[in-house]
């Protein structure tokens, strides 16, 4: 019972840091101290070194040449590269899940559509984002392409992590939520084609607009 208890404070840990990187509580390139964080999230120094060195092999936190933390930045070069290995992937995984969907996916689908229509209205970017990843998620599910899920899941944090920093500094414009209503038409009519193509071209288009987004920070930042 103690090993399990041991596990699951070291996992809860490291999730609960995660999740501050990946909501900016822990802002990019902010440093960090491990009494801060320790007490920040109410651990002992044990599961609280174990999650930062899981963090630091997932590249969310950077150890400097003199050996302190800072939380990793916010960079071009990698949201770029993570968003075109995305189109790569979820264009597929779309069209195989055209391909499987049944009519109760397709149900399943159009209610996360309505949700993330719905947070659009409110303003509401955080669960507009939240409700964009599952339904990205529950594809990637349907889609039967274990190996592309799995290497999927090893961006899935950063993206999530570089979505929700451009839903802080501003609104998604109405063309994300179009982009989403054609991917599951496409689904819906399983045209395989019509699927990978729309997943795509909605990848890269939010790439566009993150870039966008980071550009205009930083240029506020050196003004």
């Amino acid at each position: 019972m103690a090993i399990r208890s041991r596990r699951l404070s070291k996992d809860n840990t490291y999730d609960a840091l995660k999740q501050k990187i990946i909501v900016s509580e822990l802002e990019p390139n902010q440093p960090v101290h491990e009494e801060n964080l320790a007490a920040l999230l109410g651990v002992s120094r044990t599961p609280l070194r174990e999650a930062i060195q899981r963090l630091e092999n997932e590249d969310f936190l950077i150890r400097q040449p003199n050996g302190r933390l800072r939380v990793a930045s916010v960079t071009l070069k990698e949201v770029e590269e993570i968003f075109h290995i995305r189109s790569m992937l979820e264009g597929y995984i779309a069209r195989s899940a055209a391909k499987h969907a049944t009519e109760k996916d397709i149900v399943n689908l159009t209610t996360m559509i309505t949700k993330m229509k719905h947070s659009f209205q409110l303003g509401d970017n955080q669960n507009f984002v939240t409700y964009g990843f599952e339904f990205h998620d529950y594809l990637s599910e349907i889609s039967e392409l274990r190996t592309f899920e799995k290497v999927l899941n090893q961006l899935r944090d950063h993206s999530l992590r570089y979505c929700r920093f451009v839903s802080m500094h501003g609104d998604w414009n109405t063309q994300a939520d179009e982009e989403h209503d054609l991917i599951l038409q496409m689904i819906a009519e399983h045209n395989e084609d019509g699927a990978e193509k729309a997943m795509r071209d909605h990848i890269l288009s939010s790439l566009s607009t993150a870039l966008d987004r980071i550009k205009g920070i930083e240029d506020k930042l050196e003004a």
